[in-house]
């Protein structure tokens, strides 16, 4: 017989000897590659992958999925899944066969163990997860397959289509419900029949024709109904990592196996009613907590499927969603949600931002002005090129960063995740010394009692307790306007002391307008000075360029923005320079004679390389909620700290000082950096909105940037204040607040749930039912608890 290759399986070809001794045992290989490789495997502690390939051999646990990921070979439905940046390719995949916290930290764990897989998350509360992957050295189809090998089944997700699978999972979950309901009231019959008899006598062939007919109801129950549980417990012994599908699947087997037993021998007891009364109360807690968890997942919002768009001889055609492409023109009639990023080509219309932002006034938008897809068009019929499409929309981006914030678990969670293995091992050992004991004892319902321990002891509501409130809190916030990036960020807001503001954009407008342009050289006109700016300032991004963006620019090349102080840029061989005060001062030029402003008025300054040519002054707005804001902070206890790298005059002329704890001006971007590391004993949360702002936003115990900060900004950020509504911040403190008073009150009920229910049913004094129900009332009541986040 041919020798194979202990790694690859291929033929060994004769006269070759390499061999290795791995897991105790010789094994032969083809190649020194195949050598090296299962060293490597073995050596990394990964060998379990061989005994899986061997156990798992000619066996499927799920449903081969990995044809719908085939079809992402088609480059536009790829582009509609899958993020693509230019090292990483990211999807968000929906899972089926979740139970517990076990389950996400599986998929994780291995997961992450594959070649050019970067980062997984697994948000158990929406059995979404999110992975990221090196294109060059894996594929999505390979990661199908490694999630369907340890047993769960994965479809390509899109916001708006999880509704669908859940759909179906709700169907399926009421047939088995409804099977396993029909059948427990149909055995229950029976058994108050022969609980009747026993009392009243009953003649043996009738008591054994109500035991067959308990058998022919009740089997259907165990086998169909109960599938879940045995498909979970399966994969788990398969990974050697348990979860608490392990135990329900053993005392349904065990109950079901001795009642058959007793059926057959005609003697003992049996207990069809127990088991299918056992079955019915779990997928009836399970049902619910589905129901519970779907209500606050996000994910009933569905996405359009077509769209119109105008043919070059404008002829117009309705095609499927998915076959749009950047720079059609797509047609949007009033009360659509718009299905893409676009640019508006027609006059003007209302859009209602507020699944994006929570500002639910429409807001107005004009020819040219950029339309985010998921938003409604209000008004009227309006035409719009296509810039991002799928995954590249900015509804998108916002979606992927719910739900890597949801996946990137608090420390509660990542120790509930660590000790749920241990703890079903530890339900299995105090179950078999409880049957052990009691069969000692000469107890007759030893089995029974057995039973109720395993079902007592099941965790689920200890493992719901945190996830679901912050799924819940999560994505009440982002409908407010307040978009959570981080995980930490929850846990954070509800510890935080102390707020660092910037003023520019942050708590002004950063709307600004010009009020005055004073020429010192006088051969030149305003409109050139304006022009020469604006050319300076096309590239930026900062609040202040917006005032420039409507003058015609000058062709300004090697343009340089330099750091807190302004723009340089050359224009016909000649260096010219815009910003503040102190940039003059750096280039050596003396300002002259200042025009008379007030204090909220902002001067900045053109000059070249000899003189300075003019002061151009701007005014910008303080936010209306600003004052009322700080005030309400001020009042829980929170000290507020004003950095700007605005002069104190131009920070006086806005904001009162004594509003402030801490009223800092002229701030370089690292002399803010600095000032916030020095508070070391503090909780800190900044919120800011330039390229100023980015050391101190990564240097914050959490970031927050305005919804029209810079991209970077919002990089370095742990969130983002999509509505811009300074009032936020205090909704999203006190909804911290909230759920982490909840997340206490579910831990506690869930630990004094088990903690007390524990010693009763190692007394004998729970039936399998009770604890059943008990089982799902405590995890229900964890769900419901944590649905009243949603009022935050």
């Amino acid at each position: 017989m041919t020798n194979r290759c202990f790694h690859c399986g291929d033929p060994i070809p004769a006269g070759v000897n390499i061999a290795s001794r791995l897991q105790n045992n010789r094994h032969e290989f083809c190649c020194y590659g195949c050598q090296a490789i299962a060293e490597h495997i073995c050596g990394a502690d990964l060998s379990l992958y061989y005994e899986r390939r061997e156990n798992t051999a000619g066996t499927r646990l799920t449903e081969d999925n990995t044809p719908i990921f085939e079809l992402l070979d088609d480059k536009q439905l790829y582009n509609q899944y899958v993020h693509q940046t230019a090292n990483e390719h990211l999807i968000q995949v929906a899972l089926t066969g979740i139970t517990c916290s076990a389950c996400a930290w599986l998929i994780e764990k291995h997961l992450g163990h594959q070649i050019g897989i970067k980062n997984v998350h697994v948000n158990l509360s929406s059995s979404i997860a999110t992975i990221a992957w090196d294109p060059s050295l894996t594929s999505v189809k390979t990661i199908a397959k490694e999630l369907q090998f340890i047993g769960y089944a994965a479809t390509p997700y899109l916001p708006g289509e999880q509704h669908q699978q859940l759909h179906r999972d709700k169907k399926q979950a009421i047939i088995r419900l409804g099977i396993a309901g029909v059948g427990m009231m149909q055995v229950m019959m029976s058994a108050i029949a022969m609980y009747a008899g026993d009392l009243q006598g009953m003649e043996d062939i009738y008591r054994q024709m109500l035991r067959w007919i308990s058998f022919l109801f009740a089997t259907p129950v165990v086998i169909y109904a109960g599938w879940p549980f045995y498909r979970g417990a399966a994969r788990d012994l398969k990974n050697r990592h348990f979860t608490m599908d392990l135990p329900v699947s053993l005392g349904v087997l065990l109950a079901y196996g001795s009642s058959v037993l007793a059926l057959y021998t005609q003697s003992g007891h049996v207990y069809f009613d127990s088991v299918t009364m056992f079955i019915f109360f779990l997928l009836l807690g399970r049902f619910l907590e589905t129901v519970a968890r779907s209500y606050h997942s996000g994910a009933h919002q569905q996405e359009p499927l077509t769209a119109v768009k105008i043919r070059l001889d404008n002829e117009l055609k309705t095609i499927p969603q998915q076959q749009l492409k950047t720079g059609d023109t797509v047609i949007i009639e009033p009360g659509q949600i718009l299905p893409v990023d676009g640019v508006l080509l027609s006059d003007m219309t209302s859009i209602d931002e507020s699944s994006l932002t929570g500002e639910y006034t429409p807001i107005i938008k004009k020819q040219g002005d950029c339309l985010k897809a998921q938003t409604v068009n209000v008004e009227q019929l309006i035409e719009v090129r296509v810039e991002n499409i799928g995954q590249n929309t900015h509804a998108a981006a916002i979606s992927r960063i719910t739900e890597r914030a949801l996946g990137e678990k608090p420390k509660v969670a990542i120790v509930a995740d660590k000790v749920a293995h241990y703890f079903v091992i530890a339900v299995l050992i105090t179950a078999s010394l409880t049957y052990a004991f009691w069969s000692y004892m000469g107890e007759s319902e030893a089995y029974w009692i057995m039973v109720s321990v395993l079902v007592v002891t099941c965790p689920c509501a200890l493992s719901l307790a945190t996830p679901v409130a912050l799924t819940t809190i999560t994505n009440t916030l982002k409908r407010n306007g307040f978009l959570i990036t981080r995980g930490h960020v929850i846990e954070a807001l509800a510890k935080t002391n102390h707020i660092v503001l910037d003023k520019t954009g942050t708590l002004t407008q950063g709307d600004f307008s010009i009020t005055r342009v004073k020429c010192f050289d006088l051969s030149l006109t305003k409109d050139y000075v304006l022009s020469i700016i604006s050319g300076l300032e096309q590239h930026s991004k900062h609040p202040l360029a917006n005032a420039f963006s409507n003058f015609i620019p000058a062709n300004v090349v090697q343009i340089k923005n330099l750091s807190s102080l302004g723009v340089q840029g050359v224009l016909e061989q000649d260096t010219f320079y815009f910003g503040n005060s102190s940039l003059m001062h750096s280039i050596g030029l003396a300002i002259p004679k200042k025009v008379e402003s007030n204090a909220a008025e902002l001067s900045l300054y053109l000059a070249n390389t000899q003189h300075v040519i003019a002061e151009i002054t701007l005014c910008d707005v303080l936010r209306p909620e600003a004052e009322s804001t700080i005030k309400a902070l001020r009042q829980q206890g929170i000290r507020i700290s004003l950095l700007t790298g605005d002069t104190l005059e131009s920070a006086k002329g806005v904001l009162n000082p004594e509003w402030f704890d801490d009223f800092k001006t002229n701030c370089l971007p690292d002399e803010k950096w600095q000032w916030i590391k020095e508070q070391s004993n503090h909780n800190i949360l900044m919120v800011g909105d330039g390229l100023n702002d980015v050391p101190a936003l990564a240097g914050a115990t959490t970031s927050l940037a305005m919804g029209a900060s810079t991209d970077l900004a919002k990089i370095h950020s742990d969130a983002i204040l999509l509505n811009e509504h300074l009032s936020t911040i205090i909704t999203a403190i006190n909804s911290a607040k909230r759920c982490r008073k909840v997340i206490k009150q579910n831990l506690l009920w869930a630990a004094s749930y088990n903690a007390t229910l524990l010693p009763l049913a190692i007394a004998g004094l729970i039936p399998p039912w009770v604890a059943a129900i008990g089982m799902a009332l405590s995890s229900l009541l964890v769900v419901v608890n944590a649905t009243r986040l949603t009022n935050a």
